[in-house]
């Protein structure tokens, strides 16, 4: 258990960073006091050929930026067409997509059609559209999020985060796939994934699977809990209908707890192990 746990952890980590960069994004451009704009525009005409939006500190230091190639003035909407937009800080992000739409009143965004996120550390998020909500603090997507990172991808369909919270949740059909010298580790669960990382938690909700190449451990929900000063894994727990497959023999129980400062697992709640007969006979 201890080596499938960590290593999925590690890859929630990144999960909860990388959302915490794109989320932060979209919360500066939700501030246009502290923008400048400046734009070419034909004579006579309302599309404008290069559109910029940039934010700066309260020192003059550059934050964020936001450009167009094209953008049609309206009264209440800007349009933009492609979207580039970057945030500067320790991890730079830069985002990308094919169309996007600046609420002026309510201060929104809109973004479809090939939305991608880079960061200066190696990460990418792709996904069809996101919705940014200012007066709620809240960025969605209904679509299909897929994260990637050297040894990792992460895929789930529709996504919500909270930055103000710090917490950001991945709806349903999430499979998290981590690749490392011990083989490759596969999460699946029905969803959701809610990964707080304010308060450094994660936890995968309904038919969750953890497998590696030395077995399978099954249950209804895990937790997980991370040091906030180490970073380290702390402890992991999976919850309800557990069964734990290992060569030749299967645990089960109520819940299982481990904890990674000990390298011990704990077993509770009508616990039984079942021998096999041939490693192999059990299939999950």
């Amino acid at each position: 258990m201890r080596s499938l746990i960590l290593r999925v952890f590690l890859g929630l980590v990144f999960i909860a960073g990388m959302a915490g960069l794109l989320l932060g994004t979209l919360t500066l451009k939700g501030r246009p006091a502290a923008t400048t704009a400046s734009s070419t525009q034909e004579a006579g005409s309302e599309t404008v050929s290069v559109f910029t939006l940039v934010g700066h500190t309260e020192t003059g230091r550059r934050k964020w930026e936001i450009q167009g190639q094209t953008a049609d003035l309206m009264d209440e909407t800007v349009r933009l067409s492609p979207v580039s937009s970057t945030s500067f800080g320790e991890v730079n992000v830069h985002l990308t997509a094919s169309n996007g739409t600046y609420q002026k009143v309510r201060q929104d965004v809109h973004l479809e059609e090939d939305v991608v996120v880079t960061t200066s550390d190696g990460a990418r998020l792709i996904t069809d559209t996101m919705d940014w909500s200012n007066a709620r603090s809240v960025a969605t997507t209904p679509d299909w999020v897929t994260v990637t990172r050297p040894g990792m991808t992460v895929v789930g369909l529709g996504a919500v985060g909270h930055p103000n919270k710090k917490q950001v949740r991945m709806e349903r059909e999430i499979t998290v796939t981590l690749l490392g010298q011990g083989g490759k580790t596969m999460v699946t669960c029905d969803g959701p994934m809610e990964v707080d990382y304010g308060r450094n938690k994660a936890r995968f909700w309904r038919n969750v699977r953890v497998q590696d190449d030395k077995g399978v451990i099954q249950s209804d929900r895990m937790d997980v809990t991370l040091d906030p000063a180490t970073k380290q894994i702390q402890t992991a727990t999976c919850w309800g209908h557990v069964a734990i497959h290992r060569s030749t023999q299967v645990a089960y129980c109520h819940r299982a707890k481990y904890w990674q400062a000990a390298g011990r697992t704990r077993l509770a709640g009508h616990t039984r192990v079942v021998m096999l007969a041939q490693e192999g006979g059990w299939q999950p």
